[in-house]
């Protein structure tokens, strides 16, 4: 048998060209997933100010993060030799990515109805605060939607509402971007037309928890937040056992049940011999009616071990449970890796690990960070090589203040060039 990594398929989307026109978080990690499966991604930034989060007080971390596996122009949409540049790139395209304020691509004259005229074949993707409707012209944010789609509320304390810790409806919606992207891909083979794809973080929050909005439906009253002083995340679930526990030494430990089989091994770690085939513990929502009870006594048998301990016990167990993960415990994790889930930037002479897409496929060569995050308009130069400009054009180009002449700022702290 041969080298098994020479049966490995191209990345899927080889081939594939996108356009991405982008800021922060939302647009860029929408780009960096359709970079990683292989497309051809040109992120397209003003000369003068470029992605915000090139000049955010984080660093470049959140710069640095999305946008991999890109090449770099910097345009002047707003001329009309810019606006010429970009519609022969747009014949050449598939996709044109943005989460630009609504409206502003129609402002500018480069909209999907303008686009779909240059390239039939053309996919648009806007990841918006709203869906088309009565709010779909507002301004919006991640922690925006997080607060009027109804996570905040559900995740913090009763009249104290909490966003998560993370940008998660700014990546939640453009994952269902390039779901649609995907999707209208595959249409387009059939059709051979394109299509005009939104998503909306306000409608990405209130689908994650649409479940909760079903039971408000059937109990005709809001669920309580899941802030422990509250409710108890265990009682919010309908679980008898889900909730973070003491250990000898201070390290707690989350543990889950959420079946029998989950009781039962709790009951062989913990040496509960009298509750594992009691009838009084037998069935979710009798354990749940005895919630605390069963955690006063939980609570005293883990105390007693140390977290090495019990967890190896809970793994021996079968029974779910996880430690309280910080940023700089996962860089350690021995699961991320020994299972090759890291990619690696390289920023200047700095090397960073940054997760790989959440998901494998088996038969593809794996994903890595083929092209690290640039300088400004550090592509410049080679995309309009490809679209039919000479040296001498772009460097008229340069003069005119259409694209960048400066290739030089990684991050910006205030106008360039």
């Amino acid at each position: 048998m041969g080298n098994a990594a020479e049966k490995k398929q191209a990345l899927p989307l080889k081939g594939v060209r996108v356009l991405e026109l982008s800021h922060i978080v939302a647009g860029p990690s929408g780009g960096m997933m359709l970079g990683d499966m292989g497309a051809d991604v040109i992120k397209i930034e003003h000369p003068s100010t470029g992605d915000t989060a090139r000049s955010q007080a984080n660093e470049g971390g959140t710069f640095y993060t999305y946008n991999r596996n890109k090449q770099f122009l910097a345009l002047d949409l707003r001329q009309a030799k810019g606006k010429a540049i970009f519609e022969k790139l747009v014949k050449k395209a598939d996709i044109v990515l943005d989460n630009f304020a609504p409206g502003a691509l129609k402002r500018l004259g480069l909209d999907y109805s303008w686009g779909r005229k240059v390239n039939p074949r053309i996919i648009y993707c806007s990841v918006k605060g709203f869906l088309p409707g009565p709010y779909g012209d507002r301004p919006f944010l991640d922690e925006l939607a997080q607060m009027a789609g109804g996570i905040a509320y559900l995740t913090g304390f009763e009249g104290q509402p909490m966003r998560a810790g993370a940008s998660i409806t700014d990546i939640g919606a453009a994952t269902y971007g390039v779901m649609g992207i995907l999707a209208a891909l595959y249409r387009r083979e059939q059709t051979g037309e394109g299509d005009c794809i939104e998503s909306g973080l306000y409608e990405t929050v209130v689908f994650w928890i649409s479940q909760h909005i079903t039971a408000a439906q059937i109990s005709g009253k809001n669920p309580s937040p899941r802030g422990e002083r509250t409710s108890g995340m265990g009682k919010a679930m309908g679980w008898g056992v889900y909730q973070l526990f003491p250990t000898k030494g201070g390290k707690p430990v989350f543990i889950a049940v959420t079946g029998n089989r989950h009781w039962a091994g709790l009951c062989d770690v913990l040496g509960f011999d009298d509750w594992k085939d009691s009838p009084e513990f037998n069935t979710n929502r009798k354990r749940t009616a005895e919630k605390w009870r069963i955690a006063e006594r939980v609570t005293a048998a883990t105390q007693l071990l140390t977290y090495d301990d019990i967890t190896a016990r809970l793994y021996k167990a079968l029974v779910p449970y996880s430690p309280v993960g910080t940023p700089l415990d996962i860089l350690e994790d021995k699961h991320m890796g020994e299972a090759g889930r890291w990619m690696q930037l390289k920023v200047g002479d700095k090397d960073y690990k940054v997760p790989k897409l959440p998901f494998s496929m088996g038969g593809t060569q794996d994903f890595e960070a083929v092209k690290q995050p640039a300088f400004l308009g550090e592509h410049t130069d080679t995309i309009l090589a490809s679209i039919g400009y000479t040296p001498a054009e772009v460097d008229a180009l340069k003069t005119e203040k259409v694209v960048l002449r400066s290739k030089k700022m990684l991050n910006i702290d205030g106008p360039g060039e």
